[in-house]
């Protein structure tokens, strides 16, 4: 017995109002004071960590639905990675929050929290940054236009490594032409499927000149056997909005 034991002999516990000795068993003392299991513990605790993913994920999609990123750049999806970023200048893109376009003009240094199973050694993914309101957002001939594209990251929770991933198309910060208004420019990331993902033919429509607006992420995601794992988005625009 410790030195700290052999001092409190007994212990008394106000709540109950129980006199139990330090010496007996854990099983005895949970009895005596009426404690749930641990198995107990651990359920409730693991509910509510379901219950807060839940609302926080569906906070998530809410806000996508809020300002069109849902339908249009992406289709409904279950996050399962939140994933955030801040440039250089200290601005972090915060699920539609609006940001200076000087404020984003390097690249990004970008973090995920991977949930559950998702971070197996063996899961790669793929990660842009895609313009759905070029020119605008009431005239997107261009869009989308893509401004960044990395794949082959490795799964990790905290700040992305991309010096050992491929840089498909590198960082171009926002440029929204003058009186087009505020752009969205939406952060996805993509789990990697059986097809590695190639490089683009262009940044407008992302190199898919051939098809309607607003083609990009969602049409190469398709494509190249990619699934969406987590999104977030921003706004900027061109301080030139008047004539």
């Amino acid at each position: 017995m410790s030195a700290a034991c052999a001092l409190l002999r007994k212990t008394v516990l106000p709540a109950t109002r129980t006199t139990l000795s330090v010496g007996l068993p854990t099983s005895t003392i949970r009895q005596r004071i009426r404690l749930p299991p641990p198995t107990s513990w651990v359920s409730k605790f693991s509910k509510i960590q379901r219950m807060t993913l839940i609302a926080t994920n569906q906070s998530i999609i809410d806000r996508l639905k809020a300002d069109g990123v849902i339908p249009d750049v992406i289709d409904e999806f279950t996050p399962s990675v939140s994933i955030q970023a801040e440039f250089p200048s200290g601005k972090a893109i915060q699920l539609g929050n609006t940001l200076k376009k000087a404020a984003t003009q390097d690249q990004p240094e970008v973090s995920i929290a991977i949930q559950g199973s998702s971070g197996s050694e063996d899961v790669r993914y793929t990660m842009c940054l895609t313009d759905p309101d070029a020119a605008s957002r009431d005239n997107p001939k261009w869009a989308e236009f893509c401004h960044w594209l990395v794949t082959d990251i490795r799964p990790t929770s905290g700040p992305l490594e991309l010096k050992t991933a491929k840089e498909l198309l590198e960082y171009m910060g926002p440029a929204p032409p003058e009186k087009t208004g505020k752009h969205r420019y939406v952060l996805l990331l993509f789990k990697n499927g059986g097809v590695e993902p190639p490089k683009l033919d262009g940044r407008k429509k992302w190199g898919f000149e051939d098809h309607e607006p607003r083609v990009g992420a969602r049409h190469y995601a398709k494509k190249y056997d990619l699934e969406l794992v987590g999104a977030n988005f921003f706004f900027c625009e061109n301080e030139k909005q008047k004539a």
